[in-house]
């Protein structure tokens, strides 16, 4: 094991072998390092490395080809190949880092054990919360708590996390192991055993045991093209402790057993999509009702509706531009309502001057082109909007005959 995967290892003394300076930072390499440089979904480590005459913050470590980079903002001092420094971890981030990795295989190995077929596509660890993307054919919260409850049941059992490195040709024969051959090009690989359970290639830092972990939450998951993204926290109590309260508070609120609260939500959906729906059927029902006048050659159709979708009124204004057609709908909408004005190209009228012109009068606001424009005013304004509009068309035509 080398010593940046020694998950306890929190300060050493190493030496300076190489140092370059780019864009005010310093690139600085040692002949020994505790810092985890980025890798596998786990973030680098971060801290500071300083001796009597320099101090410097790690704000990123990475491998290129063997070679472990740390990248350092300049705190105090100077430094030079040869100086002996001292390397210290941001200790909270290492640990947390440390029971994230050790969760994910936890977790991992019981998607595994409870969703036949299941690949992991990537990870991506964090301090706070961290992400594990799979591939499988259908993923539920009911799949996702039947994990949950696996992974934390072998968490309390304290199992040993085992870790050796073996040779290509013996992790071959491994048939339980995580594994993705091609993409190694060591002969050397090493695996991660929590013991009797989950077997992988990792190299990550992970805990000696799985009671390290604490617990491991799942807060979300979703579906990023093709691939199921599932969010999860360990060593939680005050999250666990917000949910219950949440879910006492709901089952308080809507007067039921909690265990009850996610097939209530379920039906208030259903009930509310069905009214939904029935709004916008009757919706569509009350748009038909309009005022159809002569204003010269020009036909002005014109209403003031009430509740009306912000589509449905769009959609059916739009049927109703013809030839020398414009369409002057207001929606009230508590205090404020919609304006929607649409004119055909052989109108001789501008929707959006037009609207301009009528806001300008009820300090309202909006905007549009010239064939369709919409806006908002108080709706204590409307019936007087409709007259001021159904004016300037009038006055508009009669300047331009």
């Amino acid at each position: 094991m080398k010593t940046y995967q020694e998950p306890f290892f929190h300060e050493k003394e190493s030496k300076v072998t190489n140092i370059e300076e780019k864009y005010g930072f310093l690139l600085v390499e040692l002949d020994d390092t505790i810092f985890y440089p980025a890798g596998g979904g786990q973030p680098c480590d971060t801290g500071i490395i300083k001796n009597n005459y320099f101090e410097g913050k790690v704000v990123d470590v990475s491998k290129k080809n063997s070679k472990i980079v740390h990248k350092l903002k300049i705190i105090d001092g100077t430094l030079k190949i040869n100086d002996r420094v001292i390397c210290q971890h941001s200790i909270k981030r290492r640990l947390s880092l440390v029971r994230m990795h050790s969760g994910e295989h936890v977790f991992m190995g019981a998607l595994l054990k409870t969703i036949k077929d299941i690949k992991v596509d990537k990870v991506r660890l964090d301090e706070d919360e961290s992400s594990l993307f799979v591939i499988c054919r259908d993923l539920t919260w009911e799949k996702i708590f039947e994990a949950e409850k696996l992974a934390n049941k072998i968490i309390k059992e304290n199992k040993d996390i085992i870790v050796k490195d073996v040779t290509k040709e013996e992790a071959a024969k491994i048939p339980e192991l995580r594994i993705k051959l091609d993409r190694i090009k060591d002969e050397k690989i090493r695996i991660v055993e929590v013991k009797d359970y989950d077997i992988a290639a990792c190299a990550g830092t992970h805990a000696l045991k799985t009671g390290f972990i604490g617990n491991i939450l799942i807060t979300k998951f979703n579906i990023v093209r093709g691939v199921y993204e599932i969010r999860f926290k360990t060593n939680v109590s005050e999250e666990l402790f917000e949910l219950a309260r949440i879910a006492r508070l709901s089952s308080s609120i809507i007067k039921k057993d909690v265990k009850e609260v996610p097939d209530f939500i379920k039906k208030l959906m259903t009930d509310n999509e069905l009214k939904t729906n029935k709004i916008r059927e009757l919706s569509s029902k009350l748009v038909q009702d309009v005022n159809e006048e002569k204003i010269n050659d020009i036909n002005f159709i014109s209403n003031i509706f009430q509740d009306v979708e912000r589509k449905q009124l769009v959609d059916h204004a739009a049927s109703l531009v013809k030839e020398k057609t414009i369409v002057c709908f207001i929606n009230k909408i508590g205090e404020d309502s919609q304006l929607l004005i649409m004119a055909s190209e052989d109108s001789s009228i501008k929707a959006n001057e037009l609207l301009k012109e009528v806001m300008k009068k009820f300090n309202g606001r909006g905007g549009g082109r010239n064939n369709f424009a919409m806006g908002s005013l108080k709706t204590d304004f409307s019936e007087k909007a409709l007259e001021t509009l159904k004016e300037l068309v009038k006055t508009t035509i009669s300047n331009s005959s």
